[in-house]
């Protein structure tokens, strides 16, 4: 195979690892307290990833500035979030994988008018790697830990090494 894969795939050992979170957790009862709104209002540039935490950061009074959803929710087929966005960037991504066209869709994203939606055909769920690889310095990104709350990261050198690492550890095809 020559020049760069065309998607990266999770491996078995690498799945385990991605189920803890990457960043700080905050639980579903802490999303409305001082610590968790001030990440909200003081970040200077929010990304968020999946809907139902698209849907929440806006509710909380901050519309994320890059939007990464899939319209499916738990694996059921929603509405897409009702949050407003300027610019649209549409890619494939298929479930347990990161695919260079959503790497290049997160990329084009950050770039240009905000606020910018990536809407998904697949599962948004490992986009959150790659946008933190490519975000800001200082941005702050979220994205949904299933049942249990939601998880910011802050972007900066050790959450970029680290975005890197994982990508690394994925299998290349």
């Amino acid at each position: 195979m020559t020049g760069s894969p065309k998607r990266y795939v999770v491996t078995p050992a690498l799945r385990r690892k991605l189920k803890k979170p990457v960043g700080t957790l905050y639980r579903a009862n802490q999303l409305k307290t001082p610590p968790f709104l001030m990440t909200l209002s003081t970040s200077p540039f929010v990304i968020s990833v999946g809907d139902r935490v698209t849907e929440t950061l806006h509710a909380l009074g901050r519309t994320p500035d890059v939007q990464v959803v899939d319209e499916v929710e738990r694996r059921v087929k929603r509405p897409p979030p009702e949050v407003p966005y300027v610019r649209l960037v549409r890619a494939s991504n298929p479930a347990g994988s990161i695919t260079a066209e959503a790497i290049e869709a997160v990329r084009n994203a950050l770039g240009g008018e905000k606020p910018a939606r990536v809407l998904i055909e697949g599962e948004e769920d490992l986009l959150a790697i790659p946008a933190i690889e490519a975000a800001p310095p200082g941005a702050s990104l979220y994205y949904g830990q299933p049942g249990e709350g939601v998880v910011m990261v802050l972007v900066d050198e050790r959450a970029r090494s680290s975005a890197k690492a994982i990508i690394a550890a994925m299998k290349p095809e």
